[in-house]
């Protein structure tokens, strides 16, 4: 997940892929940021990679989960700030990952696939981690600033067309989901049990206008204290009737965040300059907060670099 050893001090950026896409997709958008002098001094970035076409909800717990382990295999006493100030910069889905990590859906997401309560259950305590961590969520701890990239929060037409369901249906459930959803519905008959999970469908279901798991997600205000920002592509024409390609302006806005910006591009952003920019800006705005806060270091740091 680091792309370099750990260096205590420096807050760490989470890039996360979007949707049949892979960790490549950022080498130049991390090559800029990384050679800038001020950035490369007190960032270190990290990677996460994923299967795209599993759930998103149970991506999302496979997200949460990573930045959670790294953060406290690295710092099992808790001397390092900096490790629980990080920065998660998401591409389409990925921005859906993100949203994530900074939202209380309470049992919101568990109510889309499960009769039951929680607590009317029995489950073995692996599969109770891995439902309830991916249907109950909450705030990470860690992560105190989300960048949403050509993020859909509210959904693609593009995933109920014949290539985004062909790629649907190629995909199958992991096999821990399926084995912690077969001993919540033990029992049920086959049918039921598979019935049940369909309705969480992969994440190309996930992303359509009409599901109700993008809805229910799109709905959910992000937590206070976190600070948000959107960047979205616009090809040609007024923000609010065009969109990247893939996503409209009208998906990948929200109301609750604190910038916005719409740029000539095409779904596939993570190269543009003005992308690249921007991210540059809010990095920048993030690291004289965390001074402000005795999180980074000055050295080396003048306000307005």
């Amino acid at each position: 997940m680091s792309l370099a050893p750990y260096h205590a001090g420096r807050i760490p950026v989470v890039l996360v892929h979007g949707t049949a896409s892979s960790a490549g997709r950022w080498a130049d958008l991390y090559n800029d940021l990384v050679n800038d002098p001020v950035l490369r001094r007190s960032y270190q970035f990290w990677l996460f990679t994923y299967n795209s076409g599993n759930p998103i909800a149970y991506s999302g717990w496979l997200l949460r989960k990573s930045i959670a382990d790294l953060v406290e295999a690295l710092d099992p006493e808790g001397r390092d700030p900096a490790l629980r100030d990080i920065v998660v910069v998401g591409h389409s889905q990925g921005g859906l990952l993100a949203k994530l990590l900074v939202v209380d859906s309470g049992a919101r997401f568990w109510d889309l696939v499960i009769d039951e309560p929680p607590d009317r259950v029995d489950l073995e305590p692996e599969n109770r981690e891995l439902l309830e961590g991916s249907l109950i969520v909450a705030p990470s701890p860690y992560v105190k600033r989300v960048i949403f990239l050509s993020t859909p929060h509210r959904g693609s037409r593009l995933a109920g067309l014949g290539p985004a369901l062909l790629l649907g249906r190629l995909v199958r459930a992991p096999a821990n989901l399926v084995t912690a959803a077969s001993d919540l519905f033990s029992g049920d008959p086959e049918a039921e049990v598979q019935r049940r999970i369909s309705r969480s469908s992969g994440s190309i279901g996930n992303m359509s206008p009409d599901s109700r798991f993008i809805q229910v997600l799109a709905e959910l205000p992000i937590a206070t204290g976190v600070r948000a920002h959107s960047i979205m592509g616009v090809k040609k024409g007024p923000k609010e009737e065009g969109g990247d390609g893939v996503v409209t302006y009208q998906s990948a806005h929200l109301d609750d965040v604190d910038s916005e910006l719409v740029v000539r591009s095409g779904h596939s952003s993570q190269s543009n300059p003005v992308v690249v920019g921007e991210v540059r800006r809010i990095l920048i705005e993030h690291l004289e907060r965390a001074i402000e806060a005795g999180i980074a270091s000055p050295v080396g740091f003048s306000p307005g670099e």
